[in-house]
């Protein structure tokens, strides 16, 4: 607490902005980390549709090959 007295209002000042910078570059990480996360799942959740897609596609091709020649 004396030191807090003893600071002049330009040091806290001083002091104020530079843990304000650094809890917002941690703020920032951090929320980097957790786009990146829903990014990769987004990917991985549009590779399975992909996939999923082509196999239904792939199945109904012969049926209605079949359905078409009779």
């Amino acid at each position: 607490m004396n030191r807090m007295i003893a600071a002049t209002p330009l040091v806290l000042v001083g002091r104020w902005s530079a843990r304000s910078q650094e809890q917002a570059r941690r703020n920032a990480m951090a929320a980097c980390t957790v786009l990146a996360a829903r990014r990769l799942e987004r990917i991985e959740v549009e590779s399975f549709i992909v996939q999923a897609l082509a196999r239904r596609t792939a199945v109904a091709e012969p049926t209605a090959r079949m359905e078409g020649v009779g």
